[in-house]
């Protein structure tokens, strides 16, 4: 456990820096005018779905270089850990900018099918996310470096990055949202939000690429003296698509669920986009279970590999385990804080519209039941990755969003009318099942014998 929380803490800490690159978003939007702020949340709230579905298709290039990388590793090839990255790298560059480009020309189609509480959020949606669209190709690159870092074990590298990307978001947000007259600067409201968090991701990318010139990367691991490898592009590749599949299912399934949010917004007629604003509250705020439970898992599936790369499965298998534990005991204190204090912890977002907190209080209740299962099946699904088991985390994830989550969603909110409490429900069933097949995979022995 000295390992995994050693190695956890710096991922946890770069990946709730870098959350709140997005949190800050709709933080700050938060703070406009009333009407306009729970729109722009509301927008923010359909937008980064879509946002995630492309740029973590793409993204997912680092599931498998961090994989091949910590197996190199652990058997002491430090040149092919290097190559592994040049390759991933080259990739990931193409990738990127075509992920950038792609998303870009649907999100207009996408946002329009999202956006049902009204055409404020639509219009705002499409401003924001195609804005938000044009950093993916930094994003994609920067998980490939992160990929190699976090498989030597250096998860502090990301931690760097993502502190600059974070405050330099803060300063953009700043400026460019409520706008600077000494300076020049036009009053943008979310479009400021969405450039602010496009440039400072590659801020971090800057950063990260500084590192890999360091004398030790050059000499020790030769990343930019190896060729490309057409076997290594392909197991690459093989391990991405699973992984990146998985990410646009869980996307596309948080998307609908947005959308039926939405629709039950629409269907209050009272022209406001109050229970989409507070559903993305509350996807924030669990996003903050979200990171250290994901953190964890990324420090176990290095873990994981490096064991298996060593010969130890019995090993991997205890990282697993004892991550989950650790995972839990911290669920058991967030859960204790949900149900104390909900309107509170939600009004951190809200702070300008009284409704919005009132409206998520009892749902925010409601995810407590979820949470233990939740973090149990984030740290293995990450540890089941690090194995090579990309193939049975995708079919789970498509299996349980469009067989639970979005269908059990739409038959309790908008079809029996249980509204937010009834889609909050819903996810705090899929959490648990989502643990349960995991966890089950996770005790079976198949996964010891994949081989990278």
């Amino acid at each position: 456990m000295k390992r995994v929380l050693h190695v956890g803490t710096w991922v946890m800490l770069a990946m709730i820096t870098q959350f709140f690159v997005n949190y800050f978003d709709t933080l700050m939007v938060g703070y406009l005018e009333g009407p306009v702020a729970t729109a722009s949340q509301a927008a923010i709230g359909v937008g980064m779905p879509l946002f995630w579905a492309v740029g973590g298709f793409f993204a997912a290039i680092g599931v498998g270089a961090q994989a091949m990388v910590a197996r190199r590793y652990a058997e002491g090839d430090l040149p092919k850990a290097g190559e592994a990255l040049f390759n991933a790298l080259l990739l990931s560059i193409v990738l990127g900018f075509a992920g950038g480009l792609f998303g870009y020309l649907i999100t207009p189609a996408g946002i329009d099918f999202l956006a049902s509480a009204g055409p404020e959020q639509e219009q705002l949606g499409v401003t924001y996310t195609q804005i938000r669209m044009m950093g993916v190709p930094g994003m994609v690159i920067t998980f490939a470096l992160k990929a190699f870092f976090d498989g030597l074990g250096r998860t502090w590298v990301h931690l760097y990055a993502a502190l600059v990307m974070n405050f330099a978001n803060i300063l953009m947000n700043w400026l460019l949202i409520f706008g600077n007259d000494a300076l020049g600067i036009p009053r943008m409201e979310v479009a400021g939000a969405a450039i602010a968090s496009a440039a400072s991701t590659y801020m971090g990318l800057a950063i990260m690429l500084a590192i890999t010139f360091k004398k030790e990367m050059r000499t020790s691991y030769r990343i930019y003296s190896a060729r490309l490898n057409a076997d290594i592009l392909k197991r690459i590749a093989k391990l991405l698509i699973p992984s990146g599949s998985a990410t646009v299912i869980l996307m596309a399934g948080f998307a609908l669920f947005m959308k039926f949010v939405g629709d039950i917004d629409a269907a209050r007629n009272d022209g406001t986009n109050t229970l989409t604003a507070a559903t993305k509250a509350i996807m924030d705020t669990c996003s903050l279970c979200f990171m250290p439970a994901i953190a964890f898992g990324t420090a176990t599936a290095t873990a994981v590999s490096q064991s298996l790369g060593a010969g130890k499965p019995n090993l991997a298998a205890r990282y697993g385990w004892e991550s989950v534990r650790v995972g839990i005991y911290a669920m058991l204190v967030i859960g204790a804080l949900f149900l104390a204090i909900p309107e509170q912890i939600i009004g951190l977002l809200a702070p300008n519209d009284p409704a919005v907190r009132i409206a998520a209080a009892p749902s925010l209740r409601i995810v407590v039941a979820g949470l233990p299962m939740m973090v149990t099946g984030l740290v293995l699904a990450q540890a089941l990755y690090g194995a090579g088991a990309n193939n049975f985390v995708a079919a789970m994830e498509f299996g349980l969003h469009f067989g639970c989550l979005v269908p059990l969603t739409w038959f309790l909110g908008p079809h029996l009318g249980w509204g937010l409490e009834g889609v909050w429900i819903a996810a705090a069933v899929y959490t648990n099942l989502l643990g349960l097949s995991m966890g089950i995979k996770f005790y079976g022995k198949s996964w010891r014998a994949i081989r990278l």
